[in-house]
């Protein structure tokens, strides 16, 4: 028994050293590109190798390769340097100084589209978007590449309705610089005039069963406010009365995404502040993009959550809220949001049966993630659901970054809320506004 011991013992210990031989010879074939020629500021690789709270982080890769299976970039390359595991690897290196912050290393590290699938599949625990985006922060100012779009984002984000001002003026422009020099905005993206609420309010139902807030997020307060408007109408018609708060901003996504993680943060810290006051036993959002954001990623960001968040689809049609009668004819198509699936653990099963939504044969991410920090690539994973999706009467998803993305390829889409909505039979309107 003990010379079994020792055999598997030393074939294990072999085994380890081969993995850290090939992870080391591979180093070199990931950092192809040409050195920047400029060092990272001070401080940045403690904050690299910082350790993670939530648990395992940079360090602990077992180089296993188990998140490699679901990571739709390297499904799509076919390139180790593309894979969750290719950019830890290139991140350590960065970190031990064997590797330089090259045109090639940004590129790597800026083309994850952010959606959570490397985070359930590895076995040790670690969260490989935690790394990526804390890189994306210590390497931005390196990042001249998407410099006008962080800045662009940073200024818009800050004023929400003055960007949107702006960018409905910069999209009605023909040939101006302007145009040439702003960010490219996804085809048909929709910039409405309008915005789904300023201020405080409360929506009040004859007779209450209870109390929610909504988060709307920046899609559906300024680009779907009619989406909005579908939710804040089956809460209330299920018996909720509806709070609207004051102060509400962007969630921090896309801010973090492009690396500004200072901003990001500031954004979480605003939203806990105003959320965290409020007495109600759910914060609905028609996002679960948002969802995600402010309940599992806002602990890493300011060391707390909105802990009753929940996806809109989810808290309506839990069993007994709402009477449906759903619509026949049209052939729905469910597209599963990466952060509703991976990022929340929400399974749309129940709803879809419920709604007659069928899911197509081959479902995946449609590059939403990565239209703001690589195009190609978000072109790429695009052009893979149009296929997909071919035949489709329309195609429902529950997260409005995902409608902008199907849509810029002339898909047909809809918020599963539209479909909820349709499907809840006529009755008459029963709210108040309250200031």
């Amino acid at each position: 028994m003990k010379k079994i011991s020792e055999d598997a013992g030393k074939r294990a210990r072999a085994l380890a050293a081969s993995v850290k031989e090939l992870g080391e010879g591979l180093l070199g074939k990931l950092l192809e590109g040409n050195s920047l020629g400029r060092d990272l500021e001070p401080g940045a690789i403690e904050r690299l190798l910082a350790a993670n709270p939530e648990g395992p982080g940079l360090e602990d890769c077992a180089r296993c390769g188990s998140c490699k299976a679901r990571c739709p970039v390297y499904e799509l390359t076919g390139n180790e340097a593309f894979s969750p595991r290719g950019r830890l690897m290139l991140l350590r290196g960065l970190a031990r100084g064997d590797a330089q912050p090259t045109e090639g290393l940004l590129g790597r590290i800026f083309s994850c589209t952010l959606c959570g699938r490397c985070d359930v599949s590895c076995p040790v625990g670690i969260r490989p978007t935690t790394s990526i985006y804390r890189a994306r922060d210590v390497l931005r100012k390196l990042d001249s590449r998407r410099l006008l779009t962080r800045t662009a984002l940073r200024a818009g984000l800050s004023r929400p309705a003055m960007g949107m001002s702006a960018a409905r003026f910069i999209t009605g422009l023909k040939h101006n610089i302007l145009k040439k020099l702003a960010p490219r905005f996804p085809e048909g993206l929709r910039l409405p005039a309008r915005q789904l609420k300023s201020g405080h309010q409360v929506i009040t139902p004859r007779k209450a069963v209870g109390r929610v807030a909504v988060f709307a997020g920046c899609s559906a307060n300024y680009l779907m406010p009619e989406t909005g408007e579908d939710l804040i109408g089956m809460l209330v018609a299920a018996g909720y009365e509806v709070v609207l708060p004051g102060g509400e901003v962007c969630c921090g996504m896309p801010l973090r995404g492009l690396g500004l993680e200072g901003e990001a943060r500031k954004s979480a810290v605003k939203n806990l502040e105003i959320f965290g006051k409020l007495n109600v036993e759910a914060v609905v959002s028609p996002c679960s993009t948002c969802v995600y954001m402010i309940k599992k990623r806002y602990p890493e960001l300011a060391g707390g959550c909105v802990e009753n968040a929940v996806d809109a689809a989810e808290f309506l049609l839990f069993p007994g809220r709402l009477k449906l009668e759903p619509e026949a004819g049209v052939r729905l198509v469910w597209h599963e949001p990466c952060h509703l699936k991976y990022g929340l653990g929400s399974s749309a099963e129940p709803f879809l049966r419920l709604l007659n939504i069928e899911r197509p044969e081959e479902e995946g991410c449609c590059g939403f993630g990565s239209f703001l920090t690589d195009k190609e690539i978000s072109r790429e994973l695009l052009s893979k659901r149009v296929k997909a999706y071919e035949g489709a009467g329309v195609v429902v998803t529950s997260c409005p970054g995902c409608r902008i993305q199907l849509e810029s390829a002339g898909i047909k889409t809809a918020h599963i809320l539209e479909i909820v909505e349709k499907a809840i039979p006529a009755a008459g309107s029963n709210e108040k506004m309250a200031g």
